[in-house]
């Protein structure tokens, strides 16, 4: 991404994001495993290219004027994304998001300026279901109907799986001078996956999804409710298993876990869904065998979920 001594906007800093290599939480085979911290992008979080792309794509089909209001469905790291660039950008931002996922999702959006329209979740705090989803988005349709309104709607857009295979893959694939063999990473609209997939699967790079198995609906298992924040627990319009050469599901109490070893014992403080990656990234390395050169995403910061376990815990 650009780079300059100075940046003329905060939008400049988003994605050329460093790669770091596991130690103290390797693999114990002997497999390289490589996390790219994607909680250094501005909002902490992997979500604002994703972000990015979505509006830079609409502004380029003429969607957006000035003034107009962003209208998405969020429970994740998506909703601080997109008040961080639509603020930029001068659009009101307003996010549906169930009562279910953490306080600190709320204060950040907040902050940044975005209005916020909470939907009541099946189960509560922390607890999220499939069904959750699903009501966030029925609502933020309904929200987006008004002239002056426009829905950026994350699981339908086609402009960050273009965006993620020009930037984020190519970013791995530099950064690890080709060496990489595996990517691995959790499906919340699966955009990130389906555009690293295109750019390095035809590399022979072998390609791991993760779902939560409270809900894994790709491979099989029963609706449920799970904790890994940011995840779909279903299977979402992106998803293209041809893309895929493993979905791995990931149980709570494994993620929450690793998320706790990753800060205590790398300094590598992030969210639930990163030791979910982690998590799913030791499998394969399982797999593959010792020659592997994996790498997954620290997809956002730990000061996110410092009201829920891990980290309410200690």
């Amino acid at each position: 991404m650009r780079r300059s001594a100075g940046l003329s906007s905060i939008l400049d800093t988003i994605g050329g994001t460093p790669l770091v290599r596991l130690t103290r939480c390797a693999p114990v085979n002997g497999a390289d495993l490589w996390l790219k911290l994607e909680y250094r992008n501005p909002t902490g979080s992997m979500k604002d290219r994703m972000a990015l792309a979505m509006i830079e794509g609409a502004e380029s089909e003429g969607a957006l004027t000035q003034g107009d209001t962003v209208v998405e469905y969020t429970g994740g790291s998506t909703g601080p994304a997109l008040a961080l660039v639509c603020r930029a950008k001068g659009y009101r931002c307003l996010i549906v998001i169930a009562d279910c996922f953490s306080e600190e999702r709320f204060l950040l959006m907040r902050a940044l300026g975005a209005d916020l329209d909470v939907v009541r979740s099946v189960e509560g705090r922390p607890r999220v279901t499939a069904q959750d989803i699903h009501n966030m988005v029925a609502r933020a349709a309904e929200l987006a109907a008004p002239p002056g309104h426009y829905a950026t709607d994350q699981f339908n857009n086609p402009y960050p799986i273009a965006h993620h295979r020009e930037h984020l893959a190519r970013e791995i694939w530099e950064q690890t001078e080709g060496r990489v063999t595996a990517f691995c990473h959790g499906l919340g609209t699966a955009g990130s996956l389906m555009g690293v997939s295109e750019a390095l699967k035809p590399r022979g790079v072998f390609i791991q999804a993760h779902e939560p198995a409270g809900s894994a609906a790709i491979t099989g298992g029963a609706a449920g409710s799970f904790a890994i924040q940011g995840w779909g627990g279903f299977v979402m319009p992106h998803w293209d298993a041809q893309r895929v050469d493993h979905t791995e599901p990931v149980e709570d109490h494994d993620a929450l876990a690793m998320t706790l070893r990753l800060s205590q014992e790398e300094g590598i403080f992030a969210g639930i869904s990163t030791g979910a990656n982690v998590v799913g990234a030791h499998r394969l390395a399982d797999r593959l065998g010792p020659e592997a050169v994996i790498v997954t995403l620290a997809v956002d910061t730990g000061f996110k979920y410092m009201s829920v376990p891990p980290y309410i815990d200690l």
